[in-house]
């Protein structure tokens, strides 16, 4: 094991739900190809925990996510927006001037306090809610370790999902129980947190009902047994209670 593969990162990701007229669908985006880490994975939006996020927040986020430290909320906000475009502001924005807000940040000529600023707006942590905290055990499979703050969020009704087609594409919505399904056929790749994400929540039909379940639950720090193969797998006794 290397230090660089020891070292815990803090990261946060979001589950962006929506109310389809099937069910239930949840927007998930494909990392590239040539992307050092998890290449060609379907994942949630999400990412590591910066330094201007935890001073972001202090300054920008309005509201609480839960029993949650605050960066965290302001990382899922600001990954949510590079990776899907969604901007989870507390009050009204121009959903027209998201895109410009978007691409000049991904090209690095804004960060994303000066989006909000533009917009004379604050995060409002409120529309997330903290679902779960899964750690990355040590092994050889894992080549970087994450201490991942999960959460849920309805996605904005007046705004458009769209993959960056930078770091991640092919944005899909898709019911939690069909992104599983075509998984198991070999159609998409996907890795065992996210897989496990998805199983815990297929069973609720609508955002409302998944968000009064999150609200509600007990948060269970996860870290996944090792398993020859090398495989992860659930501790038994967390199974359907994390």
């Amino acid at each position: 094991m290397t230090e660089q593969a020891d070292e815990v990162r803090d990261a946060a990701t979001v589950i962006v739900a929506r109310d389809g007229s099937e069910g239930l669908q949840v927007f998930m985006v494909r990392r590239g190809a040539g992307a050092v880490f998890l290449p060609d994975r379907y994942v949630f939006p999400g990412g590591r925990v910066d330094r201007a996020d935890r001073e972001e927040a202090a300054r920008r986020l309005h509201g609480s996510a839960g029993a949650v430290d605050p960066a965290y909320t302001m990382t899922a906000a600001r990954e949510t927006f590079e990776e899907v475009g969604l901007l989870f502001a507390d009050r009204p924005v121009d959903a027209g001037a998201l895109p410009e807000m978007r691409r000049a940040m991904l090209a690095g000529e804004i960060g994303f306090g000066a989006v909000l600023e533009r917009f004379g707006a604050a995060v409002d942590a409120s529309q997330f809610v903290y679902f779960s905290r899964w750690i990355t055990p040590k092994a050889e499979l894992a080549t970087r370790r994450f201490d991942a703050r999960f959460f849920i969020a309805r996605a904005p009704e007046d705004q458009v999902a769209e993959a960056d087609t930078t770091e991640v594409h092919d944005g899909r919505w898709l019911r939690p129980i069909e992104a599983l399904a075509l998984h198991e056929r070999g159609e998409i790749g996907l890795i065992f947190p996210t897989i496990k994400h998805l199983e815990r929540i297929a069973p609720y039909r609508a955002v409302s009902e998944l968000l009064e379940f999150a609200r509600a639950k007990t948060i269970v720090t996860v870290t996944p047994e090792v398993q020859p193969g090398p495989t992860f797998v659930m501790i038994p006794e967390l199974e359907n209670a994390w």
